[in-house]
């Protein structure tokens, strides 16, 4: 690691889960972008629970990171998303959080986002056909269909959750239906990405490592019991794809083909839920987001806005494998690189008034799914899932109010919120 302050007054800001509580950091990555593009982070001491002996009260440990290089322009982290064999994410994982032990580490190499190439692109492949621009236009009549039940029975309440009601609910049941689960069964899925994304947030994982572990580890056995049914008799989703597949004339491994499964029901809830309950939050709050949401063309020019406003993942991790520099500051191999895509999203030499939501803006070159190999395999089922709903909500759009106030996750890496209590009827 290379010696360095932090040019900042609070040098844990980024790094601090609870900084999240009050929304994204936006002031310091302003600043840093025009002073210290590339700048140390020092990480804070964090609550553990493990539940061993002589870890403190309740299995407490205090643990803290080594420190960060943060990466807050445009171009930066597109460099280094676009080099895996310079900035790896297998080496030391894709978190921000170290990986305490070697099986940690092993871990988080089975999750696809965890893997550089070329095993990456191998098992990529795996999944690339399903979720290509047609083969997401051949599920819109589903698609559609379910956001109009969803948004029809929120109506009928009046006054619901709409991150629960409405932006969690479609994502989730349109994953029961590609992945051949039984509809009741969403509910995990819901509970599993709340305990891993949310390790930090006291309502979900409350840094619980047990938690974490026993949340992985009941996804990863439902998996597998599920890919075994699928082997005795295979259908046609994507437990099914996964169950039959071969890599390189073999069949996936269990670590593997469970790993794949996982991203799939977290990757594939996470980012469309938080946009969606971020686009809600910004319409509840503004005429002009209602108004211009309401006109069915307009929103999907409208939902690429809100993904570069909202960038629901905000950063991914990665480690230098060997000395470089970016943005002019040295870096040497084996320090953390955490690459900042909220902040690349606000880059003013890369987007006109980037700090004003602009629901016509185009061409929109955001990196709210990535770029490079790690670019997000189900971006453009995440488009039609969130055009779909807001589409469906459109009656009900000039009647949509907040009724109490946004409960926002405890996570650096999620731009998540947690509940937002509306009123979608007079």
């Amino acid at each position: 690691m290379t010696a360095a302050v932090s040019p900042d007054a609070s040098p844990e800001l980024l790094a601090d889960p609870a900084t999240y509580v009050s929304g994204p950091p936006w002031r310091e990555f302003a600043r840093r972008r025009a002073e210290a593009p590339v700048a140390w982070v020092r990480e804070p001491a964090l609550r553990r629970r493990s539940g061993r002996a002589g870890d403190g009260p309740a299995g407490e440990v205090l643990h803290r990171g080594d420190g960060y290089w943060a990466v807050t322009r445009y171009a930066s982290v597109v460099r280094a998303s676009r080099d895996p064999a310079l900035f790896s994410s297998a080496t030391r994982g894709p978190f921000l959080a170290d990986p305490k032990t070697r099986g940690d580490l092993q871990r988080t190499r089975q999750l696809l986002s965890g893997m550089d190439p070329p095993g990456h692109t191998r098992l990529r492949r795996v999944l690339t056909a399903a979720f290509t621009p047609r083969t997401v236009r051949a599920l819109q009549d589903s698609i559609d269909a379910h956001a109009a039940r969803i948004v029809a029975a929120a109506a009928g309440r009046g006054e619901v959750d709409a991150v629960r009601d409405l932006a969690a609910e479609l994502p989730l049941v349109v994953l029961a239906d590609l992945l051949g689960m039984p509809p009741q069964d969403r509910n995990l899925m819901f509970s599993w990405s709340n305990h891993l994304v949310g390790f930090d947030d006291p309502e979900f994982g409350g840094g619980d490592v047990r938690t974490f572990k026993r949340a992985m580890a009941d996804a990863f056995g439902y998996a597998a019991d599920a890919a075994a049914a699928r082997r005795r008799d295979p259908g046609d989703d994507l437990t099914s794809v996964l169950a039959t597949a071969e890599v390189d004339g073999r069949p996936l491994t269990e670590p593997e083909l469970c790993g794949l499964w996982l991203l799939l029901v977290v990757a594939g809830n996470e980012t469309t839920r938080h946009l969606v309950s971020g686009a809600l939050e910004l319409a509840a709050d503004d005429p002009a987001v209602r108004d211009a949401l309401a006109d069915p063309d307009r929103v999907p020019v409208a939902v690429e806005e809100l993904l570069r406003w909202i960038t629901p993942i905000m950063q991914f991790r990665r480690t230098a494998t060997a000395d470089t520099e970016l943005d002019g500051q040295p870096i040497r191999a084996g320090d953390k690189v955490v690459l900042y895509y909220a902040s690349a999203n606000r880059d003013e030499a890369v987007f006109a008034d980037a700090d004003r939501l602009r629901l016509d803006r185009a061409p929109n070159p955001h990196l709210a799914f990535g770029v490079g190999p790690h670019f997000c395999l189900g971006a453009h089922l995440a488009r039609a899932e969130a055009v779909a709903l807001l589409r469906a909500l459109r009656p009900h759009l000039p009647h949509l109010r907040r009724v109490g106030p946004t409960q926002r996750l405890a996570s650096n890496f999620m731009n998540g919120i947690k509940s937002l209590p509306v009123r979608l009827v007079r």
